[in-house]
């Protein structure tokens, strides 16, 4: 892996982090999915088990028993309330390793959609890979492409002062889209 490459996953990790959160233990998403990690949604409990969870108090690793058990104690509770609050019902977490080898696997996924979607993706500055990744992983790639056709319009051209200007999200933070209009704004100056 290249330095540049290297420091694609770094800082792509620690953007969608940031962006996302970050919760080791399983909670409902806002529309009741069990999720784990960064926003990492588990469609079953099958699934669950194929994730390397322990258990909190001894470190060991947890049976698909328990994970099972913890799945279906997490899907009963109620929806939409903020991650931290559904930890009183856990006993099993993800390690920052677990949760950063699932995080990297969904990012891989996402780069090489998006250089599908957008020619010499990976010969654009660093910053636009960023914002790219960033906006790909809030709206999926098909999302970006079709919600945002101006935007796709000005990465396509490597206009970054337009990208600038079009990558506002309605449905995240106003600091999160103010950091991805930042990084299309850094690779104008470059």
């Amino acid at each position: 892996m290249t330095t540049k490459s290297k420091e694609l996953v770094a800082r792509s990790r620690e953007l969608i982090k940031a962006g996302e959160g970050s919760v080791p233990h399983m909670y409902l998403d806002t529309v009741g999915k069990v999720t784990i990690g960064v926003g990492n949604m588990l469609p079953d409990a099958k699934a669950a088990t194929k994730l390397p969870f322990v258990v909190e108090e001894s470190g060991e690793a947890a049976t698909d028993e328990e994970i099972v058990a913890e799945f279906e104690r997490i899907a009963a509770q109620e929806p939409g309330l903020p991650a931290r609050r559904y930890k009183q019902y856990t006993r099993l977490l993800l390690t920052d390793d677990a949760i950063n080898a699932l995080l990297d696997k969904r990012l891989s996924r996402f780069k090489s959609r998006l250089r599908n979607d957008f020619e010499g993706f990976d010969s654009f500055p660093l910053d636009a890979q960023l914002g790219l990744i960033d906006m790909a992983f809030n709206l999926g790639n098909h999302g970006l492409v079709n919600k945002f056709p101006s935007f796709t319009k000005a990465a396509r051209k490597q206009d970054w002062r337009k990208c600038a200007d079009e990558c506002r999200r309605k449905q995240v933070q106003d600091s999160r889209n103010q950091e991805v209009k930042a990084l299309f704004l850094a690779c104008v100056a470059d």
